[in-house]
């Protein structure tokens, strides 16, 4: 079976996913580190594509990259 890959809306609050997160150059400032806010996007993305401002900065993410901040580490 496979996973439904998460909608995620401008206004919601996410965390990175560590069984799916991919590391990249941007990590090295603090993306995926903290509690981040999806935003609207300065232009159109891809359906499985979301804005991203983490504390460290902006960035774009895939959604099955990211949890709902709800999410608590014994949910994983």
């Amino acid at each position: 079976m496979v996973d439904a890959i998460p909608v995620f809306k401008p206004g919601a609050r996410v965390i990175k996913n560590p069984r799916t997160w991919q590391a990249n150059d941007f990590d090295r400032w603090g993306r995926g580190v903290g509690i981040g806010e999806v935003v609207e996007p300065p232009f159109p993305l891809e359906p499985n594509e979301v804005d991203v401002r983490w504390p460290g900065g902006r960035c774009f993410e895939y959604s099955e990259q990211l949890l709902p901040a709800e999410t608590v580490e014994s949910d994983l």
